[in-house]
């Protein structure tokens, strides 16, 4: 458990941090400021397995259950039980950032903040391709700006079989693939959004093109 000002991370691999296996733990991060992550592979951290883990962010803001970053390629993160609660902006269950060829399968994930300005995500790639996000069920019930998974110029992913709920005021996105994000496919995928106010999508697509949207 860390509790410090910001900066707190339960598991850090910090640069080319290869083949560790991460297995039941129970992780709890809470720092009264910002950057709170459970579980952190920074730069060049490769085929890591990261299963059955119970990780909790609770701090102000900023809050990363798992974070993979800079080309942190093949690790499998599978059923992990993730809560992200901050009470300002941004919290993330997963978090993928120029990292590709990962695996997130049967993972838990719960985004709850209470911030009327927030921005919740279940499962966020950003500059991340050929990740394969299969069977993950993904609760996003922050105020608003609640995003199930989101792709941001992520390209030739494979999203199947998710199940992805959000339930905000308003503003509720099951899936959005924004800017470049291309040639993904979204499979069998079961979405329900429940806002109470306006901006409820279940897919929504912006500037990006020749991607497969089939049977959900």
């Amino acid at each position: 458990q860390t509790n410090g000002t910001s900066d707190n991370y339960g598991i850090l691999f910090n640069s080319s941090a290869n083949n560790n296996i991460v297995t039941a733990n129970n992780i709890t991060t809470g720092g009264t400021s910002i950057n709170n992550y459970g579980i952190y592979l920074y730069s060049s951290s490769n085929s890591n397995s990261i299963t059955s883990n119970t990780i909790q962010t609770n701090g102000t803001s900023s809050n990363y259950g798992i974070y993979l970053s800079s080309s942190s390629n093949g690790n499998s993160l599978i059923s992990n039980n993730i809560s992200a609660r901050g009470t300002s902006v941004y919290n993330y269950g997963i978090f993928i950032y120029l990292s590709s060829n990962n695996s997130l399968i049967s993972n838990n994930i719960s985004t709850r903040g209470t911030s009327a300005s927030l921005n919740d995500y279940g499962i966020y790639l950003y500059s991340s391709s050929n990740n394969n996000l299969t069977s993950n069920t993904v609760s996003t019930n922050g105020v608003s700006a609640n995003h199930g998974i989101y792709l941001s110029s992520s390209s030739n992913n494979t999203l199947t079989s998710n199940a992805i709920s959000t339930n905000g005021t308003d503003s509720n996105y099951g899936i959005w693939l924004d800017s470049s994000s291309n040639s993904n496919s979204l499979t069998s995928n079961n979405i329900s959004t429940r806002g109470t106010l306006d901006y409820n999508y279940g897919i929504f697509v912006y500037l990006s093109s020749n991607n497969s949207i089939t049977s959900n």
